[in-house]
């Protein structure tokens, strides 16, 4: 017979009397394990969702870019002003040389013209005027820099809001959808109870139709509430920069505070980082129209050539063979015609400037409407969430008399059903307020480049 399968405690040589001890050993050992293992987020906070956009953001990811491109702009255009080092090394490994042919007594002598085997050369090109053109290049690569780094910042703060715009919108429909859900299920107690009273002849076939008919505009409002939880949950995921988010959104919709817009002054604007990029890309664009403009005035550099070879024999580390030689001069080069290329490129970037302040101006004026805008629909909002807050302690009150009436006779099944809906309804129509007052001081924000929101 085959010896039988020994268990745990077989194996490990304990003693019976040890047995338990090992096991409690065991579960205590498993138990902290457990507890020290991290748990993984089960909701999304506003925090949360802004910190990870700025990580992941594809949109600032590029303005982030465009700063680290400009930058280097900036750099290269520093190469009209300063002094430009060249070093070089030729060396030939096979030649058949050129010959000159001089006349020498009657005969002619082909004199070879020796190139040398191996030269050295430096060369210095020192920029000393050409109408200021260049000056006028490296300010406008500043102020092109300038412009990225403020629509960097504006990239940031505008998805910001537009974090906090659609975390509050997919808060707002998931409150909403939790509505729909809890009406519905009212109505469906209130179905069914119905159906009871119309069997013990207290209701009529009309009341179970009535309440049937509000069962399934329900019904469709669940899925409604759904839909939209679930699209702007998308796009939700899509401003943080990822695919899919599943997880619940936890937080509260901000209080209505309608009198923080009176805090902004009109057409005064100081904290819009865009409308001052543009404004630092017409600057930009008027420096690059100046070096362009200058295409007519002369250029004048210094260059200096050092030249060390040898054209004596091919002995590469004979040292006493090599010669040196230098140059020294000043270069003059004056662009009469070239092809109309400086004309049709001075006129481009003037149309550019033009349209970059045709830009600005726009944008201003936009800027200025939508503060209107979005001012009178914070007033109007705030309004009507004060309004709604009343109608819920009116409908609440409702339901309650009508329970009550209910029990001695005075009120009927369907004026307690009218009451419900009405509390319903009210409850759905605080939490819209309460979105499009936050909806419009986020535009506001937008609108002004000022924070209003506490945070």
């Amino acid at each position: 017979m085959q010896p039988a399968k020994q268990n745990l405690f077989s194996r490990t040589g304990l003693a019976p009397r040890h047995r338990l001890l090992f096991s409690l050993v065991v579960l205590a050992c498993s138990f902290s394990q457990a507890q020290g293992a991290p748990v993984a987020a089960t909701s999304l906070s506003l925090d949360q969702a802004i910190s990870e956009a700025f990580r992941n953001s594809p949109a600032v990811q590029i303005a982030d870019s465009k700063v680290r491109e400009d930058e280097g702009r900036k750099w290269q255009s520093y190469a009209s002003v300063l002094p430009r080092l060249s070093a070089g090394y030729n060396q030939i490994f096979s030649q058949n040389d050129l010959a000159q042919d001089f006349p020498l007594n009657g005969t002619v002598i082909a004199v070879p013209q020796i190139q040398p085997e191996y030269l050295y050369n430096l060369s210095l090109v020192v920029p000393v005027f050409d109408g200021f053109a260049n000056w006028a290049k490296v300010s406008a690569a500043k102020q092109f820099e300038t412009a990225t780094i403020r629509d960097q910042s504006w990239a940031r703060f505008r998805l910001q809001r537009e974090i906090e715009l659609q975390f509050f919108r997919t808060l707002s429909n998931q409150i909403l959808t939790e509505v729909a859900e809890q009406n519905l299920t009212t109505l469906t107690d209130h179905l069914r109870d119905v159906e009871l009273f119309r069997k013990a002849g207290v209701a009529t076939t009309y009341d179970v139709l009535r309440v049937e008919v509000q069962v399934s505009e329900s019904r469709s409002e669940v899925l409604s509430s759904r839909d939209n939880l679930e699209v702007s949950r998308n796009k939700l995921a899509e401003l943080m920069g990822l695919e899919k988010d599943p997880r619940p959104l936890t937080g509260n919709l901000p209080p209505v505070r309608v009198e923080l817009a009176d805090k902004i002054p009109r057409d005064q604007f100081p904290g819009r980082s865009d409308l001052a990029g543009l404004q630092s890309r017409v600057e930009a664009l008027d420096s690059q129209a100046t070096a362009t403009s200058r295409f007519w005035v002369p250029s004048v550099n210094l260059f200096g050539n050092y030249f060390y070879y040898n054209n004596r024999n091919f002995n590469f580390p004979d040292s006493q063979s090599f010669r040196d030689a230098y140059t020294l001069g000043l270069n003059l080069t004056w662009n009469l015609f070239d092809g109309m290329n400086s004309i049709g490129n001075k006129r481009a970037v003037a149309e550019q400037k033009f349209q970059a302040e045709r830009g600005l101006r726009a944008a201003t004026l936009k800027a200025g409407q939508d503060f209107d805008l979005w001012k009178r629909k914070l007033a109007y909002f705030g309004t009507v969430y004060q309004s709604r807050k009343g109608d819920v302690e009116r409908s609440s009150e409702a339901v309650r008399l009508a329970k009550a009436g209910r029990k001695v006779g005075a009120r009927t099944n369907s004026d307690l059903l009218d009451a419900e809906s009405d509390l319903f309804r009210s409850r759905a129509g605080v939490v819209n307020a309460q979105f499009g007052a936050t909806e419009a001081l986020l535009n506001l924000e937008l609108a002004t480049g000022v924070e209003l929101l506490p945070r």
